[in-house]
């Protein structure tokens, strides 16, 4: 049997067999004509949220509030620009809970839609690109980082509670003490009980038919939308008829929720097959017995699921993109109203499409967490470690040390500036004055360059002590959020937002000037991927999973480069990796294995890194001083000390595992300092060698 583009099985796998599929003549296309598309709009709509009259919608940078008294006519109240890299949005109480990957999470107060306010901006652990809200308690989807708990009692004020790793959590729904998290990579459900804060955790999962992502409760069931290829868990039913599992993951899984703790599989109703990767957006939403499922480039499918056991869909809606072959642009998120459902599209704007007899849904959440202003403590090995967390809200991102003085980036609780006493302990000197947002900082010189997030860059002098900082210049972000900055070639910084190319610019030039390099292909993303300093004249640049890229200074200006493709095959991380300086060459790291490769792009043999006395082997983002290296995982939330005397054979020394994620090491007269997150600032005490 071939599944073919037109057709849709109607229950793929049910007690291990593969269903009949539905007849192409059971569904139908839902011709454009018949449909409304929104003018005014951006072209590029992500997130949607109904709030009883009022339809809210994200796309291209901007918050839209729309009056839908009149269901098929939406008609704008107000908007509020400067919303960045949206995703999704939930709306509880009159707020907006907008979601933006790299910039966190924004609360704005919607309580009059024609002049919404922006209350606050939240610094997400990392990309946020789900969201689900709850009493005062909003749920992120941060990946493979984790699902984080927020506090929003005070909008001005959103505090951090808790994070739990989950496989690759895309979006999340929560009802009754229960949270279902939607894993990409895995292809699952992760269950969370979330009662009680003081006990949030994972209490099993259930597998999906293709890779994870939209999720939705509504009655006694769980609807989860999937989408690339068929995942490995329906593999082998797949390939006993003969099925390739490329493109055939797209579809809808229904579970019962008798009991919430365990899922049960009911029914799965796939899509037609379609291969390109692309935009992967796919929002579920159930009303009046019917399933609403963005299939990204595949169209809108509707599905019926008045018998959960045996869905069937019974409605496709495509936006045609101009010069593409594939059926539709991206399809990223629906939301039903009185008669019709409002469908974004990126590119394609807003549509209204009918849909007689349909209601917006009612949807229940039960009772909000106990405990839900119970934040994690974040211990500290008083034994090993000393410990510095500001008095505001915020996570150590970042730690620049210049002799015994440590400039830390806390994110939302700004730059402190902390002196080291002889007996190792931190003393607070100082603090950057004006509340910004500080996620990076590095020296140039004499001077101090940080990254404020939606503020921009700046350059500060501090010629009247280490935290007396005078501005002398700024430069914008051009509407994305600075996020990374680093020193190389004396005069120079290296400039990224968290989505952005790699632009080197000269301090002199900080202001307005061009930057006078521009490595476009390969970007921060997840983690830091340049190295902290220069080796002769070339500069490289880990881009995960493809290789080694470079910047050469040799010439009159830098240019970028891109390494070979037989070397990046060779030196291809992931997204865990990095790369540092080591004496005259780069040392970078491949999993658990390390290399080094010279600014002539000449490779060491790849080793292993040596493992702990438990035989586990430590794999993260390298910093060295010249003889140690650390190496920090924020993902897995990991530290590991080697020694490097012995470049070749190099030996383990210690390792931690820490409450908090941590980012890049530095180093302070032998001891490792740590930016941990939310665990503080840390740095170690004296150890026996």
């Amino acid at each position: 049997m071939r599944i073919r583009c037109g057709t849709i099985l109607a229950a793929a796998v049910v007690a291990g067999r593969l269903a009949l599929p539905a007849s192409a003549d059971e569904w139908k296309v839902i011709p454009l004509d018949s449909c409304r598309k929104v003018p005014g709009l951006s072209e590029k709509m992500m997130g949607l949220s109904l709030d009883g009259k009022t339809l809210y919608a994200i796309g291209g940078g901007t918050l839209y509030a729309l009056d839908v008294s009149e269901p098929a006519s939406p008609r704008r109240l107000g908007n509020l620009d400067g919303m960045d890299n949206n995703r999704q949005i939930a709306v509880s109480d009159g707020f907006a809970y907008v979601v933006s990957r790299e910039t966190g999470m924004r609360i704005v107060d919607v309580s009059d839609p024609k002049n919404m306010r922006l209350r606050s901006l939240y610094d997400s652990v990392e990309f946020a690109t789900g969201i689900d809200v709850v009493g005062k308690t909003v749920f992120l989807s941060e990946r493979i980082y984790a699902v984080e708990a927020v506090d929003v009692s005070d909008p001005d004020r959103p505090r951090h509670l808790a994070m739990r790793k989950t496989d690759e959590s895309q979006s999340n729904r929560y009802r009754d003490g229960y949270l279902y998290s939607g894993e990409w990579g895995s292809g699952t459900v992760t269950v969370f009980d979330a009662h009680d804060m003081r006990a949030f955790r994972a209490i099993g999962k259930v597998d999906l038919g293709g890779f994870g992502d939209g999720v939705e409760i509504a009655g006694r069931y769980l609807y989860c939308s999937t989408g690339h290829d068929a995942h490995h868990h329906r593999a082998e039913s797949l390939r006993k008829v003969g099925e390739s599992l490329a493109g055939a993951g797209r579809g809808l899984d229904i579970f019962d929720l008798a009991d919430p703790a365990k899922p049960q599989p009911v029914s799965r109703v796939d899509f037609p097959v379609f291969t390109p990767r692309n935009e992967d957006f796919w929002t579920v939403r159930e009303a009046d017995g019917f399933a609403f499922c963005c299939d990204s480039h595949n169209g809108l499918f509707i599905v019926d699921v008045r018998k959960p056991e045996c869905p069937k869909a019974v409605a496709r809606f495509c936006v045609p993109q101009a010069g593409k072959s594939w059926p539709s642009g991206a399809i990223s998120s629906v939301a039903v109203g009185e008669g019709c459902c409002y469908v974004a599209s990126s590119p394609g704007g807003l549509w209204v499409v009918p849909f007689p007899g349909v209601h917006p849904p009612k949807r229940e959440k039960g009772v909000p967490p106990k405990n839900a202003a119970e934040g994690e403590p974040y211990p500290t090995d008083a034994g090993r470690f000393e410990v510095y967390r500001p008095s505001a809200a915020g996570q150590a991102r970042t730690a620049c040390v210049r002799g015994d003085v440590v400039y830390a980036a806390f994110g939302n609780a700004g730059l402190h500036v902390l002196g080291i006493r002889p007996d190792g302990s931190f003393k607070k000197l100082g603090e950057l004055p004006g509340g910004r947002r500080v996620t990076d900082c590095c020296f140039v010189g004499d001077r101090l360059v940080t990254a404020e997030g939606v503020d921009g860059w700046a350059v500060y002098e501090l010629d009247g002590g280490p935290a007396a900082f005078r501005e002398v210049a700024r430069r914008s972000s051009g509407g994305k959020v600075a996020f990374w900055c680093w020193s190389v070639n004396g005069d120079c910084v290296v400039l990224s937002a968290r989505t952005g190319p790699y632009s080197v610019m000269r301090l002199d030039d900080f202001r307005s000037g061009k930057p006078l390099c521009t490595m476009r292909g390969a970007s921060c993303q997840w983690n830091k991927y340049l190295p902290d300093g220069l080796v002769g004249n070339r500069l490289p640049s880990l881009w995960p999973f493809r290789g080694l890229n470079w910047i050469d200074f040799s010439g009159g200006a830098p240019v970028a480069i891109p390494c070979d493709k037989k070397i990046n095959r060779l030196t291809a991380g992931n997204q865990g990796n990095g790369v540092c300086v080591f004496a005259d060459r780069y040392l970078y790291t491949v999993g658990a294995k390390y290399q080094f490769v010279s600014p002539a792009g000449a490779l060491s043999e790849l080793r292993a890194l040596p493992p702990d006395e438990r035989g586990r082997r430590y794999s993260g983002i390298p910093r060295s001083d010249g003889r140690l290296v650390a190496v920090t995982s924020r993902n897995t939330r990991s530290l590991a000390v080697f020694d490097f005397s012995d470049p070749d054979t190099p030996t383990f020394l210690r390792a931690y595992e820490l409450s908090g994620n941590p980012d890049l090491a530095a180093f302070w007269r032998g001891r490792v300092i740590i930016p941990a997150g939310h665990q503080g600032l840390i740095m170690e005490k004296r150890f026996k060698k």
